[in-house]
């Protein structure tokens, strides 16, 4: 749970710090990528590089459709939208994290 707090912490600060910027929201993917594979050698899951690759086009077609949309949207409503960004990328980091702590846990 800690872990997936402090990944849910970093997607705030990235997101605020690069709100204003179309297009950084592949940071975040980024950002949950590496959560995944961090929290999968905590629970003791060995990931190879067929798995990592699976659970990198799942996480980007996922984020395309849900977060990448609607923060690049948000993009073009000054304050408001960037502020609003901020929180959809860490609703998404957070909830994204603890499916994933769940699943791993099994």
């Amino acid at each position: 749970m800690t872990l997936v707090l402090i990944y849910t912490l970093i997607a705030g600060v990235i997101a605020a710090v690069t709100a204003p910027i179309p297009g950084t929201s592949l940071l975040l993917t980024g950002l949950e990528l590496y959560m995944l594979v961090h929290l999968a050698k905590t629970n003791g899951y060995k990931l190879g590089m067929k798995e990592i690759g699976y659970t990198a086009a799942a996480i980007y077609g996922l984020s395309t459709l849900l977060q990448d949309v609607a923060l690049e949207l948000l993009t073009f409503v000054p304050v408001i939208g960037w502020g609003a960004e901020v929180v959809v990328a860490v609703i998404f980091v957070f909830f994204l994290g603890m499916l994933a702590n769940l699943y791993f846990k099994k």
